[in-house]
């Protein structure tokens, strides 16, 4: 959960030229909202509110007479309205002056992640004669950059999920040379031990797919719904974790690929290749990007890992958006990469984390993906966290 601070937001509104931001909620419906004014997950929030901060001055609380304890943390002028004349009376006072205020609203509902905001809200707040802006900027500088503690939190966490990957491949060979019977859900739990020993927090159990389970994108195996894996399987790895002692520590999450055996088929090495140097060409656009000064956004990132894939003749097999903004929470706030899903215009950042994880699906056959988690610095310098990435298929 973010802690709130106004003149955080104050800072961002007028650093963006924007006169104001008009929080929304009804029911929870706003979680955005919620995480930026510090709710408690326990808030009983039946009614209406809105909160509204200019980009300077004093803020603005509109809340239900038999709710106003729940906006009681936050700063601002309060108005209680009982009748929904009341509350439309209070609005007009409040957003009288203002043509236009942000909200969690994106036209055409192109980023539904941000589009938390019904219809009909929008429509009165038009009615008042104020325009509305989207906030999916705003809520990126907000709730997406990194600090420099998270940074550094971060680092050997990405380091640890490369060393684990490592492991589980010996682990495997291990189990192979002993000629003991093991699944994808016993790599998992090994997977998971190596988590609580080194204080590693997940929200999931890692993907551990071999063969056809690797092309479905989210395949979990569990006890009871798993595979063996034996010579000749291509086996992938994605697992993701943060530091379990650090409260607003920031996720790592990376994918891997194996093969049991000696030398990977070529038909296998060859969908390899192509999933990797499309990443590889989403990471060098970035680089290229940030260091010419010149603005990115998150469509851009996918629209060059797929047409990579789409031009060697795979584009039908990849099924999903390129990669996801990295924060507190594990798919962040922050703009992810995608013009496949939705088309992702929000800028990509200095200070904000995402992965980048191209994949070639083959149903009933076999699945890659490559997954690296990218840093981009204050300065712009633009880094692949863990400090290593997989070049070709590790064979066992």
């Amino acid at each position: 959960m973010a802690n709130f601070d106004l003149n955080k937001i104050q800072d961002i509104l007028q650093k963006a030229g924007l006169p104001g931001w008009l929080f929304f909620d009804f029911r929870g419906s706003n979680d955005l909202a919620l995480n930026i004014l510090d709710f408690k997950s326990s808030a009983h929030l039946t009614r209406r509110f809105f909160y509204f901060i200019p980009a300077a001055g004093e803020p603005v609380k509109i809340v239900h007479a038999i709710e106003a304890h729940n906006l009681a943390h936050l700063p601002g002028i309060e108005k209680k309205y009982s009748s929904y004349l009341s509350l439309h009376k209070h609005l007009k006072e409040t957003l009288g002056g203002f043509q236009s205020v942000a909200m969690e609203y994106s036209p055409l509902n192109a980023i539904p992640y941000v589009s938390k905001v019904d219809a009909g809200t929008i429509e009165l707040i038009k009615s008042m004669g104020v325009e509305i802006t989207s906030s999916a900027d705003l809520i990126t500088l907000f709730a997406a950059v990194w600090s420099d503690a998270q940074y550094k939190n971060n680092a050997p966490v990405a380091k640890a999920l490369v060393d684990i990957v490592k492991l589980s491949v010996q682990y495997m060979q291990d189990n192979f040379e002993h000629k003991w019977n093991f699944s994808e859900f016993d790599v998992q739990q090994f997977i998971m031990n190596q988590f609580s020993e080194r204080g590693l927090y997940t929200d999931h159990p890692p993907i551990i797919g071999v063969n056809e389970n690797a092309a479905n994108p989210h395949y979990a195996p569990t006890k009871e719904n798993c595979k063996p894996v034996n010579k000749g399987d291509v086996i992938l790895i994605d697992l993701w974790a943060k530091d379990s002692k650090m409260e607003d520590s920031v996720w790592a999450d990376i994918t891997w690929m194996m093969y049991a055996g000696e030398k990977v088929p070529d038909r296998i090495e060859k969908v390899f290749n192509i999933v990797r140097d499309a990443r590889d060409a989403a990471l060098n656009l970035v680089r290229e990007r940030f260091a010419q000064g010149t603005e990115l956004r998150g469509w851009e990132i996918d629209e060059c890992a797929r047409k990579y894939i789409t031009d060697a003749g795979y584009g039908d097999y990849f099924i999903h958006r390129t990669g996801h903004s990295i924060t507190t929470e594990l798919h962040g706030s922050g703009p992810h990469l995608d013009n496949f899903e939705t088309k992702d215009e929000r800028k990509i950042l200095p200070s904000t984390s995402f992965s980048i994880e191209p994949g070639i699906y083959l149903p009933g056959d076999f699945g890659i993906r490559c997954e690296i988690d990218v840093f981009v610095h204050p300065d712009g310098r633009v880094e692949f966290t863990g400090g290593e990435k997989q070049e070709k298929i590790i064979c066992f």
